[in-house]
């Protein structure tokens, strides 16, 4: 009688001891799901300013400076009339779409085109000005500032298309 209760309680035993590693094994999958997935941390409670992760539309830019050009274009077309129609909320993606792009562009024009690679340096930075300050306009609702701001960056960007020489 004592060797089969000494049994129950060793199968008992195992059974619990199996359950209580695979439940803590899916446990732990389950708790810690994958960085990618996580959300975006939250702007501070009164910083006044909004937080966006940059993982909306992202633009590939082409091989070519011309081709990048061409895309650079299609944006700025995006762009104008997101501010003509008064969606200011979707002005980010398009302004660092842009701004990604003008880098890729100067990478390439500068790389076949050493002369120009300083000039072009401070025109991206002025681009990425531009793109931060048009994000926060959108947000803010400004339209007449984004207006304003999206001229500026018309402007930068002819400038890189002269000196780029592209068509």
């Amino acid at each position: 009688m004592r060797t089969l209760t000494q049994r129950w309680i060793l199968a008992i035993a195992l059974i619990a001891a199996i359950s209580a590693f695979g439940c803590s094994q899916k446990k732990d999958e389950a708790a810690t799901p994958p960085v990618a997935q996580q959300p975006p941390a939250p702007a501070a409670p009164g910083s006044g300013t909004v937080e966006h992760d940059e993982s909306g539309p992202t633009v590939t830019p082409a091989g070519t400076v011309p081709e990048i050009w061409a895309q650079v274009q299609g944006e700025q077309g995006k762009l104008s009339a997101a501010i003509q129609n008064g969606q200011l909320k979707d002005v980010h993606h398009l302004a660092f779409g842009i701004r990604d792009l003008v880098v890729a562009l100067v990478d390439r024009a500068g790389a076949a085109t050493p002369a120009v690679a300083p000039k072009l340096k401070g025109m991206v930075e002025q681009v990425k000005a531009s793109a931060t300050k048009l994000d926060e306009l959108g947000d803010a609702g400004n339209l007449s500032g984004t207006q304003a701001e999206a001229a500026k960056l018309d402007g930068v960007l002819k400038t890189i298309k002269t000196v780029t020489g592209a068509q």
